[in-house]
């Protein structure tokens, strides 16, 4: 049982990592390990922080 959650887990990180998505998971992870004396973002934040570095830099991202 606990070799399939952990395989669902990194199956759903691998898709939601295909699709563009950020994994907020991951990002608690990284932020602990090397900010251990700073608040992480909260998820909504952090994907609202994603979507804009994502859109709004200015730069055309399409192929037409």
């Amino acid at each position: 049982m606990k070799n399939a959650l952990v395989w669902m887990s990194k199956a759903r990180s691998t898709v939601k990592t295909m699709f563009g998505m950020p994994d907020y998971e991951k990002y608690l992870e990284h932020h602990n390990a090397t900010h251990p004396d700073q608040e992480p973002l909260n998820e909504r934040d952090f994907y609202l922080q994603r979507l804009k570095e994502r859109y709004d830099s200015g730069e055309v991202t399409r192929c037409c």
